[in-house]
C-alpha cells in the first residue's frame, strides 16, 4: 500500500525527532538506505531542525523589567497618607486604593509570563537532551545489528587517536579501560547532535559499550544516568567535551564502567 503524503511527512519528521520507536526508526533508516530522494527529504528536515535549533535564542528578563516588577510592589500607604491630605476628599482616596489595588495583580500576570517562558525554555532544553538520548541509542543499536562497529579496528589508543584526529574537526580523548573483561575494539566517525563526533567501541564480556565524544561549552557536570528503550545512558561535560556512553549492560555493571572511563580521562 502507498503512504499517504502527509503519513510520510508526519513519519519522517517523527524519524528526525526521534519521536519514533526504535524499530520503526531503523526501518526507516533501512528504506532511506535504498531510495536517495527519501534520504534527500531526511536530510533537508535535519538541516532545518539545526537551523532552528542553533538560530534560536533564550533570554532572561534584562534587570531593568526585574527591577520594575520589584516596583510593582503595593504600598498602600500611599492611599493612606492621600486619603489624610487637606486638599484630597474620600472619594480620590477611594479611587487612589482601587488603582493600587490592580497593581499587584499586574504584577502576578507579569510574573507568571516569566514564569512560563522559563518553564518552556527549560521543557525544550530537556525534550532536547531525550532526543538526543534517542539518537544515541539508535546509533549504539544500528552499529551493533551492521557490520559497521568501527572504522579502525584497534586495542591500542595510539592508533585510533591519531585516525579519529585527522578526520574530525578536534583532538577527541581516547581511553583504553583497565577493567576485568573489558577489551577496546576500535573508533568510528559517528553523527550525533547535529555533527560528527566520534564513538569508542569496548566490549565488556558479550555486551557492546559506545563511548560518543564530541566538543561542548559549558561547565563541567558530573555523570546524568538514565534509561532509554531499554539501554543504559551516561551523559557528562568534562575537558571541554560532551560524553555520551551507551550499553545494554545492566545498571551496576553500566556505572563500574562510566566510572572506569572518566578515571582513564582524569589520568591523562
Amino acid at each position: 500500500m502507498t503512504t499517504k503524503p502527509d503519513t510520510q511527512a508526519e513519519r519522517l519528521s517523527a524519524f528526525v525527532d526521534g519521536e519514533l520507536d526504535l524499530q520503526s526508526h531503523l526501518a526507516l533508516e533501512r528504506e532511506a538506505a535504498g531510495d536517495e530522494s527519501l534520504r534527500l527529504r531526511i536530510e533537508d528536515l535535519r538541516r532545518l531542525r539545526q537551523s532552528i535549533r542553533e538560530g534560536a535564542t533564550y533570554h532572561a528578563a534584562p534587570p531593568d523589567l526585574q527591577a520594575s516588577l520589584a516596583r510593582l510592589a503595593p504600598e498602600r500607604s500611599v492611599a493612606a497618607r492621600a486619603s489624610s491630605h487637606a486638599g484630597v476628599g474620600r472619594t480620590a482616596a477611594a479611587a487612589v486604593s482601587r488603582w493600587l489595588a490592580w497593581r499587584p495583580l499586574a504584577a502576578s500576570f507579569a510574573l507568571v509570563a516569566l514564569v512560563l517562558v522559563s518553564a518552556d525554555v527549560t521543557w525544550l532544553r530537556g525534550r532536547a537532551q531525550e532526543r538526543l538520548a534517542e539518537d544515541v541509542v539508535a546509533s549504539h543499536v544500528r552499529a551493533s545489528l551492521g557490520q559497521h562497529v568501527v572504522d579502525i579496528a584497534s586495542s591500542d589508543h595510539h592508533t585510533v587517536k591519531p585516525w579519529l584526529s585527522a578526520r574530525l574537526d578536534f583532538s577527541p580523548p581516547v581511553t583504553e579501560l583497565s577493567l576485568p573483561g573489558s577489551t577496546f575494539l576500535g573508533g568510528r566517525v559517528d553523527y550525533l547532535d547535529g555533527r560528527p563526533v566520534a564513538a569508542l567501541v569496548y566490549r565488556q564480556g558479550p555486551h557492546l559499550v559506545t563511548s560518543f565524544v564530541w566538543p561542548a561549552t559549558g561547565e563541567e557536570a558530573d555523570p546524568v544516568f538514565g534509561h532509554e528503550r531499554g539501554f543504559e545512558t551516561a551523559h557528562w561535560l568534562r575537558g571541554g567535551m560532551n560524553h555520551w556512553v551507551v550499553s545494554d549492560l545492566n545498571r551496576n555493571e553500566f556505572r563500574i564502567v562510566v566510572d572506569a572511563i572518566r578515571q582513564q580521562e582524569a589520568a591523562r
